[in-house]
């Protein structure tokens, strides 16, 4: 059973209000570990009971209120709360006595007694593999069951102290590995698959050039470095400059009538839905243009796929079901290979490297499949739901990306803009125009967001094939 906005509300004899507490889970084997943090979180809070007004010059009033002040940290199951204000810096070990080291040297970095700290140890789950379970990746170590983990929030200050007491190279200022993380023995894989079934279009605009020269945008590259055939959309105005680095056949100039549509990538994308319909092929992949790797996930390991088998794997997945229109990669960021979980994800949004069958259903007014002018992935994803059809995000190959609007180029210098330079409101607001009955707009990070509810769409069941194969890959690690 999966738990969504489960809420527990804090009622008694407060002066403040009502406090609540938001407590997101997995499965229903969490709740209780859950709920003993929520209970730890209450227990040390700093909410007063009732009590008859103190004058202000009262001695008591000025005690209690340096207690308060002394009660500054907080220790959770596997958390230690230097300060609710700051962020968390997540610090593993390989064995509990390395642990045990770095409790110390928090203990005097803080001067505070932490011998209550619990530490927290990935569990073996069973993972409902559905019926996709036959995809290879995503088996498990046990050495990992293993590795402790605290978890310390603190200041950015805190935690530059912290690498510098422990003595650990900086790479992160969310997580830390003491004394150093388990040695990975290899870093690539290759299932020696060099080709893929279905072509691939990069869609780019304005990243021809970057780092002070001429270079192909970061996904071409790594198309090129794995020896896989692709196109690219660009505008006309730009042809020269992509043509300085990516050979002129590859290129594929955006039609006139496609332009100055201010919808970001909307038209370029349904350009390349006509373009693969007219050719009569059966999918298609469509990818943004910074991507700078794929992943392969397995035995608690992350792997660089340095062949055609990081799209392979998903053609062959999709062809073995009759009503899988959309097929995608997770994130990296999204599927850490020490967590437990299915291959792939089922009945929710695919985004950046996406495999399209060009029967997919299209708008009512025409041919197109996309709309709109933000969000056209989320809004495509939840339209195939409402049909009652599925989607598949794979989990065991993964794919990374520059952060959205980090880097120059793509719709940073366009219609983000206009969003309030990143503010979100008109993003969601476009996504709760057509999907009010299960999107809801909510605050998070300091912006606007959108949260789906995917719950309704959980008896989107995949049709297998007449032709349904399981098919094995040979993999090489490297």
């Amino acid at each position: 059973m999966i738990f969504t906005d489960f809420e527990l509300d804090v009622r008694g004899n407060f002066t403040q209000d009502d406090e609540k507490i938001l407590l997101e889970v997995g499965s229903i084997d969490e709740v209780k570990e859950l709920f003993d943090i929520c209970i730890e979180k209450i227990r040390q809070s700093h909410i007063t009971p009732i009590n008859p007004p103190i004058p202000p010059d009262s001695p008591t009033e000025t005690a209690e209120t340096e207690t308060v002040e002394k009660k500054k940290y907080k220790i959770l199951t596997g958390k230690f709360v230097v300060d609710d204000e700051y962020s968390n810096l997540a610090i593993h070990t390989p064995t509990k006595e390395d642990m045990d080291k770095v409790v110390k040297v928090l203990e005097n970095m803080y001067d505070y007694d932490l011998s209550t700290l619990k530490y927290t140890y990935m569990k073996r789950k069973d993972v409902k593999q559905g019926v996709c379970g036959y995809l290879q990746g995503l088996t498990y170590n046990d050495e990992w069951l293993e590795s402790p983990t605290i978890v310390v929030k603190c200041c950015d200050e805190d935690k530059e102290h912290i690498h510098k007491l422990l003595d650990v190279k900086k790479v992160s200022s969310q997580y830390l590995w003491f004394p150093q993380r388990r040695e990975q023995e290899h870093r690539f894989m290759k299932a020696s698959i060099t080709t893929n079934k279905y072509p691939i279009y990069v869609i780019s605009k304005g990243r021809y050039f970057r780092n002070k020269k001429y270079q192909a945008p970061k996904t071409i590259q790594y198309l090129q470095k794995i020896g896989v055939d692709y196109r690219i959309v660009v505008e006309p105005d730009e042809l020269d400059e992509y043509a300085k680095n990516i050979p002129r056949e590859k290129i594929v100039v955006l039609p006139t009538e496609y332009l100055n549509k201010n919808q970001g990538s909307i038209p370029v994308r349904n350009f390349v839905h006509h373009l693969n319909t007219a050719d009569d092929v059966y999918a298609y992949w469509i990818l943004d243009d910074n991507i700078t790797d794929y992943y392969y996930v397995d035995n608690n390991e992350r792997y660089k796929v340095r062949d055609a088998i990081a799209f392979r794997m998903l053609e062959d997945c999709m062809d073995n079901f009759d009503n899988c229109y959309l097929t995608a990669h997770q994130y990296k960021m999204f599927a850490p290979p020490t967590d437990y979980r299915n291959v792939v994800q089922y009945n929710g949004r695919v985004f950046s490297s996406i495999l399209i069958r060009t029967d997919i259903p299209t708008l009512e007014n025409g041919k197109d499949i996309w709309r709109g002018k933000y969000n056209e992935d989320v809004d495509l994803s939840l339209r195939i739901l409402k049909l009652k059809l599925p989607t598949i995000l794979t989990t065991n190959i993964t794919c990374d990306k520059d952060e959205t609007g980090k880097s120059k180029g793509g719709n940073t210098d366009s219609i983000y803009k206009e969003d309030g330079n990143g503010s979100g409101v008109d993003k969601s607001n476009s996504l709760l125009e057509h999907h009010s009955d299960c999107v809801k707009i909510i605050q998070r990070y300091g912006r606007t967001h959108h949260k789906i509810n995917t719950e309704k769409f959980i008896h989107n069941t995949l049709q297998q094939s007449t032709g349904f194969v399981e098919h094995h890959y040979e993999i090489n690690y490297s």
